[in-house]
């Protein structure tokens, strides 16, 4: 099929749609019309239409001039996670790694040039928390998990991806060098593994590790501690216990069709 065919089977409105529900996000959880115009780069009267669809569809709800989502939008998650029987192939895995690391384990994948979480234990025995849930975009530049998304790609292709990202500075210690995140992301490439030292978070230490097999999407699993006294030998324990996990959820084949 030629593009100008495939062009022709694609409704534009069903995706300006679908870019005005993902606009919203922890940081901008209720907004205006002319904000999603706004961000979605639609005009307003396109964006006016789009919301006003999702409102009686039951995904936004609008109070006055500010839209959200509603529950709704859970169930589009929910078809994904029941298709791929994460409650059963992959949250018990996660859980029982994450009770005996006595840490919070997270399961990602690349989505439009961030992290996005698939799934996160749900133990509390984790000393460290940032709120984030399944379904959650992280940055992709500073955080481990986003490090070794960009080492499961080549070298040419991570390379790429780092120019159309932000690399902002959410600590003194987020690296700003474009080839020295590329030395680093050749290194967890070669190493098998990332750790990034306070980059996106002071004093938290993030460890990643992938999990989908070469030449298939990249999923990798990580965790975050506080670093410390202990944090080499808490390092070695936790990239081993890592390791163990993501084999295991490889022999489930639960991400192979990601």
């Amino acid at each position: 099929m030629t593009k100008s065919e495939q062009d022709r089977n694609i409704s534009s409105s069903f995706a300006k749609g679908l870019a005005v529900l993902a606009v919203f996000d922890a940081a901008t959880p209720s907004m205006t019309l002319a904000e999603i115009a706004r961000r979605t780069k639609q005009d307003r009267a396109t964006a006016r239409r789009g919301a006003l669809t999702l409102v009686q569809a039951g995904y936004l709800r609008q109070q006055g001039r500010m839209l959200s989502l509603t529950p709704r939008v859970l169930a589009l998650a929910g078809g994904f996670l029941q298709a791929n029987q994460f409650g059963r192939r992959v949250q018990p895995v996660l859980n029982q790694h994450a009770t005996r690391l006595q840490t919070e384990l997270s399961l990602a994948i690349l989505d439009q040039g961030r992290v996005l979480l698939l799934a996160q234990s749900t133990t509390e025995r984790g000393p460290v928390t940032y709120g984030f849930t399944a379904g959650a975009h992280i940055p992709l530049v500073h955080t481990s998990l986003g490090r070794m998304l960009m080492a499961c790609l080549s070298q040419e292709e991570a390379a790429g991806l780092l120019d159309r990202s932000e690399i902002p500075r959410h600590t003194e210690h987020s690296l700003q060098d474009q080839d020295e995140i590329l030395h680093q992301i050749a290194a967890a490439r070669s190493q098998g593994y990332c750790i990034t030292d306070s980059e996106f978070e002071p004093g938290i230490i993030g460890y990643a590790v992938p999990l989908s097999r070469p030449g298939t999407t990249p999923v990798v699993l990580g965790s975050s501690t506080p670093g410390g006294l202990a944090a080499d030998h808490k390092a070695e324990q936790l990239l081993q216990g890592l390791q163990v996990c993501a084999a295991e959820l490889r022999q489930t084949h639960a991400v192979e069709d990601l």
